[in-house]
């Protein structure tokens, strides 16, 4: 059952695009943008958490173990609504489907015909693996700053695309992940890849977001789970 526990709290920590452009002189290297500042940084995506209220995308999640030489990758498609709406769903051969309503975390395995059950308010590493998540999409800047020590580690430039890799250190030492980067390209100013830390980095989780939708309409009858017949509900914290 670890493992079943363990599944479900990388998905919530669970989250666009545009692009920076290098000028070129015939006969001269290329001329790059200046870069802006961590504070500068913060406020972008400030002002573009508050311009969003759903999200869609296609999801990637890798699981490496570097001491077992170890790496699983999985593909998924996800829907974000604020607040604290979440829908999963993983292709085959994961076949998994996740969904956060607000109070509750529903993990459903079809084929097993099962579906665990957590309380959003009673399993504490839930709440904060969503609370992180919502760093960019949904939370305050300053409340993230409550948790976690924020440091600009690196701006990277690919192709034309500009990324500020912000590393999130949590400031309660019994945190699930021993470190967090966010990757947030520039002119979106929203996280596109998320790594977590764990074990002082022998284990990373990482998650991308491609073919990003800001901004759709999104029924909330997507985040409302209905348990199907002859389904089991397991609730492993309870």
């Amino acid at each position: 059952m670890e493992e079943s526990v363990y599944k479900n709290r990388f998905i919530l920590l669970i989250v666009l695009i545009s692009c920076v452009f290098f000028f070129q002189r015939s006969g001269l290297p290329k001329e790059v943008t200046p870069g802006k500042n961590l504070d500068e940084v913060l406020a972008e995506i400030e002002k573009a958490n508050n311009a969003f209220k759903t999200l869609k995308a296609d999801m990637t999640f890798t699981r490496t173990i570097t001491l077992l030489e170890s790496t699983e990758v999985f593909q998924g498609q996800m829907s974000y609504k604020k607040p604290k709406r979440l829908y999963l769903k993983f292709y085959p051969p994961r076949n998994e489907i996740n969904v956060v309503d607000g109070k509750h975390v529903w993990v459903y395995h079809p084929a097993e015909k099962q579906v665990e059950k957590y309380d959003m308010d009673r399993d504490k590493q839930t709440s904060q693996g969503l609370s992180f998540f919502e760093f960019g999409y949904g939370e305050s800047v300053h409340s993230v700053k409550k948790d976690y020590t924020i440091t600009l580690f690196e701006t990277m430039d690919e192709g034309k695309k500009r990324f500020y890799i912000l590393d999130l250190l949590p400031k309660d030492k019994k945190s699930q992940y021993s470190d967090i980067r966010l990757w947030v390209e520039e002119g979106f100013w929203l996280p596109v890849r998320i790594e977590l830390y764990e074990s002082a980095g022998e284990v990373v989780n990482r998650i991308e977001l491609k073919n990003i939708k800001l901004n759709k309409g999104m029924s909330d009858k997507l985040f409302i789970f209905e348990v199907p017949r002859g389904v089991e509900i397991i609730e492993p914290l309870k």
